[in-house]
């Protein structure tokens, strides 16, 4: 039996920890000036001594800061799956670090959270990388929402899991508008304001589609999301995703990666969107978000939302992407938008 290429084990983990992927200091710096972190953080204890990263006084704002800044520069889009010859994403770190911080792009869960392990991992983090399934009350069908919302997907997202002292933390940049965006301690009923008003909470309990009895398991973590709390009220909670504590190796996203990317029933295969988180830097905090889906913008700061801009024209929307989330498409890449993708054909 031929095969077109020879096997490859690229994306599995070297057994020689020297081997398995790591960015230079030099690189380091380029993401940090590449995200704007400011140099209070450059001046953490976290970069002077490896040690200080696995530890909750000096690793915790400095992961604040991190994941902040990113989200609020790195953006939360498929463009690749639209806007390219090839439609295909690489997990290869080396390329990954190519493209978010020398050509300024985005992506999705799994070239995110991966990115940001490595990046952890070369400071002195201590980083898990797990699966996750996406609940369908984040479905962009309306009627998927309204009939299934406490069910979930297939695993089809990636998060990372940190250790500060005795302690798990979820950090998760991968999941746009509706993720945490921010350290949460890995506690059962762990609650606080992400973007206010909106409350998220951690919640270890059995998913509605389990075949096991609710008193037997088994229990998934839950992150959901109130974005209305109520006032003496019972506030109205909404599933995001699932997620496990086992860990999941760069082959298991592989697979993950190639069917979120290629099925036609995927979410990323059908429609164009890019979302950058924005924050009030004197806080120190996220307030909302700018988000493009399929032909329009939307800012939501706090609870407001408005519309930026309605795109009518495929040539509207490519400069959208460079006017307000300073995504700069190539001749080539624009070529690339598939012509039942275009706007205005």
């Amino acid at each position: 039996m031929s095969t077109d290429s020879a096997p490859t084990a690229l994306t599995h983990v070297a057994l020689d920890l020297d081997a398995r992927p790591r960015f230079s200091d030099a690189e380091l710096r380029e993401y940090f000036e590449c995200i704007k972190l400011p140099q209070r953080y450059l001046d953490s204890a976290v970069l002077k001594e490896a040690a200080q990263a696995r530890t909750r006084e000096h690793g915790l704002p400095f992961l604040q800061a991190l994941t902040r800044y990113h989200a609020c520069t790195v953006a939360f889009d498929n463009l690749v799956l639209h806007y390219s010859a090839e439609k295909k994403v690489t997990l290869d770190q080396a390329a990954l670090f190519n493209r978010i911080v020398r050509q300024h792009r985005g992506g999705r869960c799994m070239e995110q959270n991966s990115f940001l392990a490595t990046a952890l991992r070369s400071i002195g983090f201590e980083v898990r990388n797990c699966g996750g399934r996406v609940a369908r009350a984040m479905s962009p069908y309306p009627e998927v929402r309204r009939n299934q919302p406490t069910t979930y997907d297939g695993w089809n997202h990636m998060l990372n899991l940190v250790r500060l002292d005795d302690e798990w933390y979820v950090l998760d940049v991968g999941m746009g508008s509706m993720g945490p965006n921010l350290p949460l301690p890995l506690r059962d009923g762990f609650e606080t304001t992400s973007i206010a008003p909106r409350r998220v909470r951690l919640q270890r309990r059995p998913i509605a589609e389990s075949y096991a009895s609710a008193a037997l398991g088994p229990n998934m973590w839950c992150y959901d999301v109130c974005n209305g709390p109520a006032e003496g009220g019972e506030n109205m909670w909404t599933p995001v995703y699932c997620f496990t504590e086992t860990e999941f190796l760069p082959q298991d996203y592989e697979v993950m990666s190639w069917f979120t990317s290629t099925n036609p029933r995927s979410f990323f295969t059908r429609y164009v969107t890019c979302t950058l988180m924005v924050q009030d830097e004197e806080r120190e905090a996220l307030v909302g978000n700018l988000t493009l889906f399929v032909d329009t913008v939307k800012e939501t700061i706090g609870a407001d939302r408005k519309v930026v801009k309605k795109c009518k024209t495929e040539e509207d929307r490519v400069q959208a992407l460079a006017d307000i989330f300073d995504v700069h498409l190539t001749d080539e890449e624009k070529a690339g938008i598939p012509a039942d993708k275009r706007l205005g054909r």
